[in-house]
């Protein structure tokens, strides 16, 4: 069955617009000595959405062989991070490798003090859209050499003697999926040397028991992004 540009145009509309795979976020546990992990999800260079393989096993009835669902399999999720010069993001996992494994005593640590849930989202982008763009008609009384010093506060532009008011739709999650009891089982090597240049990256994979997901159904992701800008919207007016 063959389909027009405007059937995959109205689909686009309807869907909420196309996904784009550099719109994401990742949030990582809180571990002793990193209370804050905000700044790693800034760092992320890469990271997927995990994948499930359902295992089966073949059952035979008379001359007809079935596939039945037997278990489960997980992939492994890899993450790429920029290291900066404190060394934050490998001295971060490697802090939370010690909890599985202690380098110091050679102990392995009990498994619930190790696992933690991860978090991934797909982000939509928010957008900006004009509202109201007016000339003040005030500048003609403020000298040149002052109007051009006047701060912009809020929508109004003494400069340019103007106001404008924009409704900002803010970037919202449209699908999450959470690793549960996740931990990191290897971190990779970094090269280093003369040859190298550009950012230096460093990869840790994380293996997780199972994960669950959930996504928001473009309706309910617009009427956030209104709300919250009609909050904004009367923020900047009063």
């Amino acid at each position: 069955m063959a389909f027009s540009l405007e059937d995959f145009k109205g689909q686009i509309a309807q869907s909420g617009g196309v996904a784009s795979g550099n719109l994401y976020k990742v949030f990582l546990p809180q571990i002793t000595g990193f209370a804050d992990t905000r700044d790693l999800n800034v760092l992320c260079t890469t990271a997927s959405l995990p994948g499930r393989q359902i295992m089966t096993q073949d059952i035979t009835h008379g001359t007809v062989m079935r596939k039945i669902a037997s278990g489960y399999a997980t992939t492994d999720i890899t993450l790429t991070f920029y290291v900066m010069n404190d060394h934050k993001v490998r001295a971060y996992f490697e802090a939370w490798q010690n909890l599985a494994h202690n380098q110091s005593t050679k102990e392995v640590g009990w498994y619930d003090d190790y696992i933690f849930d991860v978090t991934i989202q797909h982000i939509q982008k928010g957008a900006s859209m004009p509202i109201l763009k007016k000339q003040l008609g005030i500048g003609k009384k403020i000298p040149s050499f002052l109007k051009n010093k006047l701060p912009k506060i809020g929508p109004i532009d003494f400069a340019q003697d103007e106001i404008e008011l924009n409704a900002q739709f803010k970037d919202t999650p449209v699908y999450t999926c959470q690793l549960r009891e996740c931990f990191p089982t290897t971190i990779n090597e970094q090269a280093l040397g003369n040859d190298q240049t550009g950012m230096m990256e460093f990869t840790v994979q994380l293996s997780y028991v199972d994960w669950i997901s959930g996504r928001v159904k473009p309706d309910d992701n617009f009427l956030a992004s209104v709300t919250g800008a009609g909050i904004n919207l009367l923020k900047n007016i009063f």
